[in-house]
């Protein structure tokens, strides 16, 4: 418990970073990243130190921008407690900390813009990668690492055939199957039980809200849903729980 407080505070201390990561990254496929306010127009604060001072509003029109600040420390700080409780003192920790912290900007994302960007998947499968094997090096057991990569592989690829059974842009997509096996990568390394109950827990909670938001009359048959958050937030809780 000790550890998972303690990871909890650290991930809280990230969010201002978290938050303006996800604003600038929150635009369409082949948009480079948002340097502006998309409200006036006037460039955001440069330099690494202004990410640690993000408030979430523009500096000259003071309109908020992207996800509050407040809320990507709720949501930072509960994954985080999460991977700190479960992993504990062990020396994998800090490879599923940078996994929790980077779920964060990707769920907010893609609620905002439909879309989980590469420049943000593709770092975290090769740190997921390296930083587990590494952390099977030095305890000289591969099993779990061995695990990883199976989970990956059916997960991801799970997730690629469903996107590409309905390639019309209101199912799956492809993000959602390399967010899949990134997922499936760290849960199956914590077990199969994990693996299955984070992918289950997920695509019940998406599938359960899609069915509320039809019978609401929010959303059409037609109408598309957003994937990633349901899937990390399922993932999360196999990691706590499982």
């Amino acid at each position: 418990m000790e550890v998972g407080v303690a990871t909890a505070l650290v991930g809280a201390l990230f969010a201002p970073a978290l938050a303006r990561t996800a604003y600038q990254m929150s635009v369409d496929a082949d948009t480079p990243a948002r340097g502006t306010c998309r409200h006036c127009g006037e460039r955001l604060p440069s330099g690494r130190v202004r990410f640690t001072l993000w408030t979430g509003r523009c500096h000259y029109c003071r309109t908020h921008l992207g996800p509050r600040v407040w809320l990507s420390a709720i949501v930072a700080a509960l994954a985080t407690f999460a991977v700190g409780f479960r992993v504990g003192n062990d020396p994998v920790l800090l490879t599923f900390m940078v996994f929790a912290l980077a779920c964060v900007p990707l769920a907010f994302i893609d609620l905002a813009v439909r879309r989980l960007p590469n420049q943000l998947t593709y770092p975290l499968a090769a740190l997921g990668v390296s930083g587990l094997f590494t952390a099977a090096y030095l305890s000289r057991e591969f099993t779990p690492f061995l695990r990883g990569l199976i989970g990956a592989a059916l997960a991801g690829g799970l997730f690629m055939a469903l996107a590409y059974a309905r390639p019309d842009g209101e199912g799956m997509g492809l993000g959602d199957a390399k967010l899949a096996g990134i997922l499936g990568l760290f849960l199956a390394w914590l077990g199969w039980s994990e693996l299955g109950l984070g992918l289950l827990a997920g695509t019940s909670a998406a599938a359960a809200f899609g069915v509320y938001m039809l019978r609401t009359g929010r959303m059409s048959r037609r109408s598309a849903l957003t994937y990633g958050p349901f899937l990390i937030m399922g993932a999360f809780l196999a990691i706590l729980i499982g």
